[in-house]
């Protein structure tokens, strides 16, 4: 009794020596590949903008804070395909090391090989919502603010939403009654120009306005008034005109494009407010969006779960290089069917829930199916 006791005891502690080391190896591998996934996102980034930093003289301490600041959300965009890439490999070596079949052969279990990454992916995922929820989209506002109003120095676009959406942009101010989902209609446009003493010096009223180039927009049923002290008020009218606007194309958009840098909870307050002033097309895309805000994070589970039984397979088979070509693999199916279901929930073709959640079931179901065919 004593010596199966002591058997027991001692296979408990190898366990844990066990779970303490495959845990370590997958989370050097994670650091590593999440480094070389956010720096390369910050690279490429900066090559994008090299010219808009140059152009208007940003100085490298407010360039260093941009992407300082950036640091959660590119963490946020890449963690999924980091976790996937350090399981693959991790379990990869492991196999390819032949100490998943010693631990094997001392009666540890294929369950026990598996447990340590799968509770760390659950803590991943957490944390993850965390920096999707509270992080990620403060300092997306701040980078925003930082870009915008610091490096080009434009007049930051406040937005205000109420039963009509209200922007302004340097020297106007925009309301819109109702902008369609892709950005390129409005209905009842008003647009107030300001003079530097920030009084209305012109005002634009417009039945619908359609854009026609990136920087031209057809106006119906135009009224245009000026204002000049002591003088009277200037008004014609216009059928249809064209009307160039640099910055209307942008602005208008920049409506419908928050509910990318809004938190989960931030986007269900919004979506309640104002359901009923939104179009429907925009209204599938927020409530995909809402999902799938949910539906992102257990994404880090997913990979584990996935990755797991095929870099055992691979293991035997090829080494590290093949690991990483299927992490690639696997990681442009996902973000293929993600895209894919996505585009259905907002076009309405697919409940917003299913949009959100169906690329993960997949890979879920996947998972499952490739854990059971392997010997136990």
């Amino acid at each position: 009794m004593d010596q199966v006791q002591t058997l027991a005891a001692g296979k408990a502690i190898m366990i844990k020596i066990l779970d303490r080391y495959i845990g370590m190896e997958f989370l050097k591998h994670l650091l590593f590949i999440t480094l070389v996934f956010v720096g390369f996102f910050a690279i490429a980034h900066f090559f994008d903008h090299a010219d808009t930093f140059v152009k208007h003289h940003a100085s490298p301490i407010l360039v260093l804070t941009y992407y300082a600041l950036s640091l959660p959300g590119y963490f946020y965009q890449t963690s999924l395909f980091a976790i996937l890439f350090a399981t693959l490999i991790t379990y990869t070596i492991l196999s390819k090391n032949q100490e998943i079949m010693a631990m094997r052969v001392h009666g540890i279990s294929l369950w026990a090989t598996v447990r340590p990454i799968l509770i760390l992916s659950i803590f991943l995922s957490a944390f993850i919502f965390i920096d999707g929820e509270f992080v990620a989209p403060v300092t997306q506002k701040k980078t925003a603010y930082i870009y915008t109003s610091k490096i080009k120095k434009e007049k930051k676009s406040e937005i205000f939403y109420g039963t009509k959406k209200w922007l302004r942009w340097n020297d106007k101010i925009y309301n819109f009654r109702k902008i369609e989902e892709s950005g390129r209609k409005i209905d009842g446009i008003t647009i107030f120009i300001m003079d530097e003493n920030f009084h209305v010096a012109q005002r634009i009223d417009a039945q619908s306005a359609v854009q026609r180039s990136p920087d031209k927009w057809l106006l119906t049923q135009v009224m245009w008034r000026t204002f000049e002290k002591g003088k009277p008020i200037v008004t014609f009218k216009y059928p249809k005109r064209i009307f160039q606007f640099p910055r209307l194309s942008k602005i208008s958009k920049e409506a419908e494009k928050q509910s990318k840098q809004m938190s989960f909870t931030q986007l269900k307050d919004f979506i309640e407010t104002h359901k009923s002033s939104i179009d429907e097309r925009a209204l599938n895309r927020y409530y995909v969006d809402l999902h799938a805000k949910a539906a992102y994070p257990f994404g880090g589970i997913i990979m584990v779960l996935v990755a797991i039984p095929f870099a055992l397979k691979m293991g035997r088979q090829g080494g590290i290089s093949a690991g990483i070509g299927f992490s690639i693999g696997l990681g442009i199916i996902y973000i293929i069917l993600s895209s894919l279901f996505n585009s259905l929930g907002y076009a309405g073709l697919l409940n917003a829930f299913l949009a959100a959640w169906a690329v993960n079931i997949i890979f879920f179901l996947g998972g499952c199916l490739a854990y059971l065919s392997l010997p136990q």
